[in-house]
């Protein structure tokens, strides 16, 4: 069964290559997602937060890591 549903990409929102944003998702404004991260169905990711892994885990301020500094 295909479900459809709007993702929300605030500004100055990253995703990295190959990652995956699933329907229902709010990713916050300068929010990054570290290359191949998974973001599960109807997630909600803060503004300012680094992730990463398959799925997402591991919150940090963005800047503490690579991706979106």
């Amino acid at each position: 069964i295909m479900r459809m549903d709007t993702v929300h990409l605030a500004a100055g929102a990253s995703l990295g290559p190959h990652g995956i944003v699933l329907p229902g998702t709010t990713v916050g404004e300068h929010a990054a997602i570290d290359p191949a991260s998974l973001v599960m169905r109807g997630e909600s990711v803060p503004a300012g937060t680094h992730w990463a892994g398959n799925p997402i885990a591991g919150a940090a301020p963005v800047g503490a890591g690579q991706c979106g500094a």
